[in-house]
């Protein structure tokens, strides 16, 4: 790549904001000048400022100048937009990258930091941070592929990146509802008695003790003649089948799920026995005890589904990790 062609990226992770943030830079100020003019058919824009302007059959947004030689498009955050701008700019002659060069990043060191700073502004989970910082380091320490270990390793971490699904499972009124609200300190969910209430899968982002993750709750699987549910079981069983852990829900006052046991998440299946208001589990049952009703059990489970997910050796590990797809090219 040349030093003085236009270099262009996403800066902002992609499809989850409302507005999505396209970086430019080249070593070339008038390079610049030449695309914001190219793009929004308005003349260029000073140093330091912004405006707003139309993105030539595309989008409205802002145009920031951050220095002579940067640029950012700010469009609206949709897929559609984001990826018509990015073929605009490529016809522009914009060398499109995956990730962000080194001078992206000014106040990196090297491009391993360079990468680690783009990864750190996408993070979904707070836990991140730290192993996140301490990376740089470890790989300008130590070279050459990652082992065994690293290598399962840096696929738990990546969940500290890109939330990993929890799908909640159990029969009609076990209080799979019921534990999402615990978890949310919040009535998101539709609580009842009556078989069926949840009709259709409910996903959220839940903070789980530093980690994000998207919290599936299903519908109770059951036989049923209403069509609507029909198909709310049908799609939470294509749910299942995506999770990383699932969360097996039963109580004393409701029969046991029947659901196969084929389903084999990468995580495994965390089953947990609610309701211990009603009635403990009995001596020997291995369940995690909770009561979403009272709140007892509610935040060790939180704690409990966050080591499931990524553990606490993986956070204090001093070894490398994957954090970046371009690293696996290192």
């Amino acid at each position: 790549m040349s030093a003085d062609q236009p270099r262009g990226w996403l800066a902002t992770p992609p499809g989850r904001g409302a507005i999505a943030i396209v970086e430019v830079v080249c070593d070339r100020p008038q390079e610049i000048d030449r695309l914001i003019e190219a793009l929004t058919n308005a003349s260029p824009i000073e140093t330091g400022r912004c405006a707003h302007r139309t993105f030539v059959g595309i989008d409205d947004g802002v145009v920031a100048r951050v220095g002579p030689d940067h640029v950012q498009f700010m469009p609206h955050g949709g897929p559609g937009i984001v990826r018509r701008l990015a073929e605009r700019l490529r016809s522009l002659s914009v060398q499109w990258c995956d990730a962000p060069p080194q001078t992206g990043f000014p106040e990196a060191t090297d491009p391993t930091e360079a990468l680690m700073l783009d990864t750190l502004a996408r993070a979904a989970s707070p836990a991140a941070i730290e192993p996140l910082l301490a990376q740089p380091a470890r790989w300008r320490e130590r070279g050459g592929p990652l082992d065994a270990e690293e290598q399962r390793r840096s696929e738990r971490l990546q969940r500290l990146i890109d939330p990993p699904t929890v799908a909640c499972i159990g029969p009609p009124n076990a209080g799979k509802s019921a534990i999402l609200n615990a978890l949310l300190r919040d009535r998101r969910a539709i609580v009842s008695d009556r078989p069926g209430t949840t009709r259709d899968r409910i996903g959220v982002r839940l903070d789980l003790d530093g980690l994000v993750v998207e919290w599936v709750d299903t519908p109770g699987f059951r036989e049923t003649n209403d069509l609507i549910e029909r198909t709310a079981i049908s799609s939470a069983r294509a749910a299942l089948r995506d999770a990383t852990l699932l969360v097996e829900v039963a109580a004393p006052d409701v029969e046991p799920l029947s659901e196969p046991r084929e389903l084999t998440p990468a995580a495994g299946i965390l089953r947990i026995w609610n309701k211990t208001d009603l009635s403990p589990p009995s001596e020997g049952d291995r369940r995690f005890p909770i009561s979403a009703e009272t709140g007892v059990g509610i935040v060790e489970l939180a704690r409990e589904v966050r080591s499931r997910l990524v553990n606490a050796d993986d956070l204090a590990s001093s070894g490398r990790w994957i954090f970046h797809p371009s690293l696996h090219e290192s």
